[in-house]
């Protein structure tokens, strides 16, 4: 199955920013790469939001939508209240009449569930038979209780969430062949529609204004027949307290409410209530900062207390038109929560000790637990080492002080002068080497201009790096070969090579050579001269006695004539 939220590889760039978003480190970060662990994450998509290159990325069901409504399926539209948020000022008859033009067959509130589900908290709460009631409302408070409370699932509502509810109902007044499309704000809400069959697909309040505005399909026109709920308090949902607010006060008599929102708040709750510190309380607890109105969905961030206004306002008036016919369907909204088996393996302190020392953390003091690779503590990070979440190179202090250390060894040891020359060309660094060249006396010349060491200065860097040039040197007779580039900062680094041994041994090897030369020609003209001699010698020698093969034949010739 493909999971909810995937990482762009090409995006990502070694902020660690999600890492410290995410309240449970459920990010594994390996060769420059962020990836989002599905075993450890519960959906609450703060990675999402804050990542700056839009690197993780959550799945979507646009497309399956495109073609349920391309094959003329009969969609509904479930519009969760949060949408208010995406689309301020826009009533719900407005949005209903650009779903139809999309092609979606009707659209209703998902707030029309949310009063069901209301209702089954009123009866727990009647009933007083559990120790606390965690609201179920949220499907990423779902998993953190499942994933990382496991011995408080019990104490989860047996409940459906609200969007699974209307689901439901649409499909029992509609008919089980209907396609039921959840439109909210929500990511953890594509697992809860995998894990069931009630919604068919999901859509994001940004995916739907992008798709609108492709279309070109404003939204000034109001549906003419729209299906506005009438228990129209249940359009607090979305805010932090709704959920409390829609249980009436007198059916919450046997036990005590409070309301936590974002995922550290929920944690010290569950926190307290795994310890023994509290009981005899509904509990509504939203992953979301500020709830479902700042999901990961919502485009944009309006503040809390403007939403809070906008829900009121919609929750206080009075609908006009029918109520739908799914207002009065009653569905089965129980359901069972199981936890889920998560135990990640727990390193020996022996083990957290040795992965402290390799980024030099051998004493307390040296743990700076200055967060900035993601996690709270240097300890917290060394464990997820050990896990295989993190990279031991994710310590900026540590990977600092190896730059500067390595640094510092290149310049104390390399062969050749190092300089670091301010944009105005003063002196800032410069290593060993380079005081010797230079007769420098320790910090003496730093803020010196250059020209008092390099005769005629710096050449022209206009063009680009400068690369093994002749220099002459202000104060000595070395011969000196220049390389110079200007940082982005405007800085400039200048290397200088001193060849002055160099072009000694290159004279001395041309002066070697050039003996050689002569002595090799002088050799060749003895050779050349002995050659000639002994082609004289052989030339006479031939002469002879071809003189004396002829008198030869000719006394031959006399012989036979007798």
């Amino acid at each position: 199955m493909e999971p909810v939220i995937t990482t762009q590889k090409a995006n990502c760039r070694n902020c660690y920013k999600c890492i410290r978003a995410c309240p449970l480190k459920a990010i594994a970060f390996a060769e420059d790469q962020a990836r989002v662990v599905a075993e450890d994450c519960i959906l609450c998509g703060r990675c999402v939001r804050v990542c700056p290159q839009g690197a993780p990325q959550p799945v979507s069901d646009l497309p399956a939508v495109q073609r349920m409504l391309a094959a003329g399926l009969k969609v509904y539209a479930s519009v969760a209240p949060s949408y208010q948020a995406a689309f301020p000022g826009v009533s719900f008859a407005q949005l209903s009449a650009a779903l139809k033009k999309l092609g979606f067959t009707g659209a209703e509130e998902t707030a029309i569930g949310a009063t069901q589900v209301s209702k089954e908290y009123a009866r727990l709460m009647a009933q007083g038979q559990m120790e606390n009631i965690i609201t179920t409302c949220c499907p990423a408070v779902v998993g953190l209780v499942n994933r990382y409370y496991p011995e408080l699932t019990p104490q989860l509502a047996p409940v459906v969430s609200p969007a699974v509810a209307h689901a439901r109902m649409m499909k029992s007044m509609f008919g089980s062949r209907i396609k039921a499309v959840f439109i909210g704000p929500c990511i953890a809400k594509y697992q809860e529609a995998r894990e069931g069959n009630a919604i068919n697909a999901v859509l994001r309040l940004d995916e739907l204004r992008d798709w609108l505005e492709e279309e070109g399909i404003p939204l000034d026109q109001a549906d003419p027949q729209p299906a506005e709920m009438h228990n129209t308090i249940s359009r607090l949902y979305p805010s932090p307290g709704g959920i409390i607010a829609t249980v009436p006060a007198q059916k919450r008599r046997g036990y005590k409410s409070y309301a936590a929102d974002g995922v550290e708040r929920c944690m010290e709750v569950l926190d307290s209530i795994r310890q023994g510190q509290l009981k005899g309380y509904f509990l509504e607890m939203s992953a979301c900062e500020g709830s479902c109105v700042h999901g990961p969905g919502v485009p944009g961030r309006t503040p809390l207390l403007v939403m809070k206004e906008r829900l009121l306002a919609a929750a206080r008036r009075k609908t006009e038109t029918p109520p739908p016919l799914t207002e009065q369907v009653e569905v089965e909204l129980k359901t069972q929560h199981r936890p889920a088996r998560r135990r990640a393996a727990q390193p020996t302190e022996e083990e957290i000790a040795a992965v402290l020392a390799r980024t030099g953390k051998t004493a307390p003091e040296d743990r700076l637990n200055c967060g900035a690779c993601g996690y709270p503590t240097c300890r917290d990070k060394a464990i997820a080492v050990l896990q295989g979440k993190a990279d031991v190179e994710m310590c900026l202090p540590y990977m600092r002080e190896k730059a500067e250390s390595t640094s510092n060894l290149m310049m104390e040891y390399a062969p050749n002068a190092i300089l670091l020359l301010s944009p105005e060309g003063k002196l800032v660094e410069y290593n060993p080497k380079a005081r010797a060249m230079l007769g420098i006396r320790g910090r003496a010349g730093c803020e010196r201009d250059v020209g008092q060491y390099l005769a005629g200065g710096l050449p022209d860097l206009t063009q680009g790096a400068v690369l093994d040039v002749p220099c002459q040197l202000a104060e000595n007779d070395k011969q000196v070969r220049l390389s110079a580039v200007a940082t982005p900062a405007g800085d400039v680094i200048v290397v200088l090579r001193d060849v002055t041994q160099e072009e000694q041994n290159r004279t001395q090897f041309e002066r070697a050579r050039a003996q050689t030369l002569q002595m090799a020609q002088q050799a060749v003209d003895r050779q050349m001269r002995m050659v000639q001699q002994v082609a004289q010698l052989l030339g006479e020698t031939t002469g002879e006695t071809k003189a004396a093969l002829l008198r030869m034949e000719r006394s031959i010739a006399q012989e036979e004539g007798r």
